[in-house]
């Protein structure tokens, strides 16, 4: 049975570069990093759940607290828990270098010390508060919840005497709520459950409620039939900020209606996303507001709500502002003319109850709630949301999120999103996709302007913007998401290579009149065991390239990019014989073309039985060709067969070989589609790869 005894370890972390490094928390484990902070000194603080081998009833995830401190170094990992499973919700530091983390648990037996709340909630799990010593020492451990329901704390920021603010979700009625501030019931009068968004503020000793109470829109706002009238309300505190002076802000979401929002907020009635600030006193709220008003639901049945503002995260300066982000599909979200994004990119949307797709969105609020000083839409014609929120020292504002947009603004493609705007909300400074589980939605920034940030998968990183660039990581330029700090490369792989650096005019390249592509460009050269290899784009964010043929047979290479005659340190990479990526269009579907030459689109679907080409990448190249060289002829280069979803004999293509008029490593199919087919594979020597659509009619 796994020990309830808090463990520490001290660990080392990867070499850094100079003002920036990127580590992996790693090792034998299994992570889900949940959140991060940053100290003054510049270190950063993780929390989540980790679990060693296979994830199961008797191996469950356990919550852990890790350090990294300037240099990348890892340098402590300290894990808690019971026999059951726990996780880490949220983390913050404080001047001396105590540790709060906020969480979930289901563990009878978690270690509690100095406990408000002695007593495990309902199920799946109740939530929790601890206090640590920048050792690892439990200085004070409890539940917090209420012992009627199950219940999450989600969040948790401190102040400079050490009192702890956090806010969650509960389904009990006895969650801690004191004078002056609301407290609806977990429990309606007839019986039926609802969820309520809680917080409260606990002393520095951990021996106190100093303040407590709860948020919640109890109507129900979903479609027609009973079960819908029946179902829970949902309610949650999502995040949670403290300005100097004492003022507590909460960042959370509503699924109902009725919200006791306050005279003169920006809006008193809607759904969805809601901010409210707490009085330093702790007996009211300065406000309470919500920021939009559009629903989504299916007719003519609905079990819940769909609002059309979510908020993710918010912070605070000392003039009393409250800075949000998040993501919104309510055309009528309050932005402001002046901002850099004034409206959905959507536009109008014909039906009422289907969500558009969202835009994330950025918004300050004034100190009274009752206006925003500015709001704007962040996005492309894709589902876009911003994740983290956090304000440099000249107070622009930077937000880290996800986009699934082809057009995101002075970005590349889907992916992750780093991206920052100037204090009046009118300009966007800096913006770059990367791969997914890169950036991380996890964001704060040092004294110094340093980014800190983190990925789900316990990939971390510090980055002074601006200041000299940092790798990533490595994905094949057709897809392949990138999977931590390592990556595998394939011999005549067309690659794309994900930094943050500084802001580089994007430059396509083009065959030079012996028909080879340049090794350098825009400064910018890759080197693979000290040799440059060809390049096809160079940007701040993306530099795609060719990984040399010369690699056949080996089983490793350093990478390195020189830009402007200065190198970051080698990147070391694993060779495959085979990666492949096949090309796709802004839509998600395959770039192809119909037997007659055009584009295969919805509009212009392949006929049954005629041939579709596609290109791909990755698949280890056997036809004659050099590094970087433009193909001229048609060499057969692939040993590639397709897959049909539902079909069980797989299709031979026409012809899989070398693409004229492209790069060598770029491979072009020709294969027949069938009536029944739109979905496929590609299956590279007889080993099934990456799947892909098409447009097909019969």
């Amino acid at each position: 049975m796994y020990s309830s005894r808090f463990v520490a370890l001290l660990l080392c972390g990867l070499p850094a570069a100079a003002g920036s490094y990127i580590v992996s928390l790693g090792g034998s484990y299994t992570y889900m990093v949940t959140a991060s902070a940053v100290d003054a000194g510049g270190n950063t603080f993780l929390t989540g759940s980790r679990y060693a081998g296979a994830y199961s009833f008797t191996n469950p995830a356990h919550g852990f607290v890790s350090k990294v401190d300037p240099a990348g170094n890892v340098t402590l990992v300290a894990t808690f828990g019971g026999e059951f499973s726990d996780q880490g919700n949220g983390i913050a530091v404080d001047a001396s270098g105590n540790l709060y983390v906020a969480g979930t648990t289901s563990s009878p037996d978690f270690p509690l010390r100095g406990a408000l709340q002695n007593v495990l909630g309902g199920a799946p799990g109740t939530g929790f508060v601890m206090k640590l010593k920048p050792d690892g020492t439990v200085l004070y451990s409890t539940f917090l919840g209420g012992t009627g329901g199950s219940s999450a704390v989600n969040a948790v920021t401190v102040d400079s005497l050490g009192n702890a603010y956090v806010t969650g979700s509960t389904y009990a009625s006895d969650y801690p709520h004191t004078a002056g501030l609301p407290a609806p019931p977990g429990v309606e009068a007839g019986g039926g459950s609802n969820q309520i968004a809680f917080f409260a503020k606990i002393s520095a000793a951990g021996d106190q409620i100093l303040y407590g109470g709860g948020l919640a829109g109890l109507g129900r706002a979903c479609g027609v039939g009973s079960t819908c009238f029946m179902s829970d309300v949902m309610n949650v505190g999502v995040a949670i900020a403290v300005d100097p002076a004492g003022n507590a802000y909460i960042g959370g979401n509503t699924f109902g209606t009725g919200l006791p929002t306050t005279p003169g907020a920006l809006r008193t009635t809607g759904i969805g996303g809601f901010v409210a600030k707490v009085n330093a006193a702790g007996t009211g709220f300065v406000y309470v507001t919500l920021l939009g008003s559009a629903n989504y639901y299916a007719l003519p049945v609905s079990l819940s709500s769909s609002p059309g503002t979510a908020v993710y995260a918010i912070a605070a300066d000392a003039s009393g502002t409250a800075y949000i982000c998040g993501n919104t599909a309510d055309p009528n979200f309050p932005a402001t003319a002046a901002s850099f994004q004034p409206a959905l990119l959507t536009g109008s949307w014909p039906d009422p109850y289907v969500a558009p797709p969202s835009d994330a969105f950025v918004a300050k609020l004034n100190p009274t709630g009752s206006a925003m000083e500015w709001a704007t839409f962040l996005g492309g014609s894709g589902n876009d949301y911003a994740g983290s929120i956090a304000i440099d020292p000249v107070g622009d504002v930077w937000v880290a999120g996800a986009t699934g947009s082809y057009d995101f603004p002075l970005a590349r493609g889907p992916g992750e999103f780093l991206a920052e705007l100037d204090a009046s909300g009118q300009s966007l400074l800096f913006a770059t996709t990367v791969a997914t589980s890169t950036v991380g939605q996890m964001l704060a920034i040092d004294p110094a302007g340093t980014l800190h940030g983190a990925t789900q998968s316990g990939t971390v990183y510090a980055y002074t913007p601006f200041e000299g660039a940092l790798l990533f990581g490595v994905a094949n330029a057709a897809g392949s998401a990138i999977g931590g700090i390592g990556r595998s490369v394939a011999p005549g792989e067309m690659i794309s290579l994900y930094r943050l650096g500084p802001a580089i005019s994007p430059v396509s390249a083009a065959f030079d009149a012996q028909g080879f592509l340049p090794t350098l460009s825009a400064g910018v050269q890759v080197e693979f065991n000290g040799t440059p290899v060809p390049l096809l784009y160079v940007s701040g964010s993306r530099i795609d390239a060719m990984v040399p043929l010369e690699l056949a047979g080996a089983a490793s290479a350093l990478l390195r990019v020189v830009t402007n005659g200065v190198g970051l340190p080698d990147f070391p990479v694993v060779v495959q014989s085979t990666i492949p990526g096949v090309f796709e269009n802004v839509l998600g579907y395959a770039a192809a073309t119909n037997q007659d030459g055009t584009a295969n689109s919805a509009s212009n679907p392949a006929q049954s039985g005629s041939l579709v080409s596609i290109w791909v990448t990755g698949v280890g190249w056997t036809a004659p060709g050099a590094d970087g060289q433009q193909a001229t002829t048609a060499q057969p280069a692939c040993s590639c067969s397709i897959g049909q979803y539902g079909l069980a004999q797989a299709i031979v293509p026409a012809y899989a070989g070398s693409a004229p008029g492209m790069v060598t490593g770029v491979v072009q199919i020709n294969f027949p589609v069938t009536s029944s087919g739109y979905y496929y594979s590609l299956i590279v020597n007889g080993v099934p790869g990456p799947g892909f659509s098409l447009y097909v009619t019969p």
